[in-house]
């Protein structure tokens, strides 16, 4: 049989004051909030250009028409599609169904607020949708980094209290209730908060000795430019 086409779906926010990275505020200014949330996209669209044999498709809140979107798509090479539904669950089971309809037979989502995820991660999610019809990254704060399927998102989100640290768990409820197969990635963490925001700080140093090399290029620049004095 032939490979199925791979989607890495990117769901990404215009990065304008005080719309993103809300919850690093008031402790943060709405500027600096911003300029950190557009630095983690820079940092994933980066991190995952090398993947091989896979098409990036960035879902856009509000509009893929936005200049914004179209600069990015023009440098990056992707592909842009709206987000649409009215919640969480919703935009990602129409952005997984937009996928399948441009011909894509595996798609994975992730977000732009874990700009040190390990790319091997998202090589691991399609290898895992070669066996199982469902793969989650679960996250730190209860919730999942990753989702990815090789077919029609099933009814997982239902009832999914979205924004809670039950969302992982309530899925792996309904994963189980339906009697599906899911595949499970390593945890890791996501930024939301300034105490998120602290351990990043922490951790870009860290794998900086560790490897030699800067994890998130562009979040380090953006931190040491800002100078911020992180509570």
């Amino acid at each position: 049989m032939p490979a199925l086409k791979k989607a890495l779906i990117i769901f990404a926010k215009v990065p304008k004051p005080g719309q993103v990275k809300t919850r690093l505020q008031p402790e943060l200014s709405p500027d600096a909030s911003s300029q950190i949330y557009l630095a983690f996209i820079l940092d994933t669209l980066s991190a995952t250009a090398p993947l091989k044999g896979v098409k990036r498709i960035l879902a856009c809140d509000s509009t893929r028409r936005d200049p914004f979107f179209i600069q990015l798509a023009e440098r990056y090479n992707l592909a842009l599609i709206d987000q649409t539904g009215e919640n969480l669950g919703a935009r990602m089971r129409n952005a997984v169904a937009e996928a399948y309809r441009l011909g894509f037979g595996q798609a994975v989502i992730i977000g732009t607020d874990i700009p040190t995820l390990p790319v091997d991660y998202i090589q691991e999610a399609f290898k895992h949708l070669k066996k199982s019809p469902l793969v989650l990254g679960p996250s730190a704060d209860g919730g999942y980094y990753l989702i990815g399927g090789s077919g029609s998102i099933p009814p997982i989100f239902d009832g999914v209290h979205w924004g809670t640290e039950q969302v992982l768990t309530q899925t792996l409820q309904r994963i189980t209730e339906n009697k599906l197969d899911a595949a499970l990635l390593p945890f890791w963490y996501d930024v939301d908060t300034v105490g998120d925001l602290r351990f990043l700080s922490q951790h870009l140093v860290y794998l900086e000795r560790q490897t030699g090399k800067c994890a998130a290029a562009e979040t380090s620049r953006v931190l040491k430019t800002l100078k911020l004095d992180i509570p």
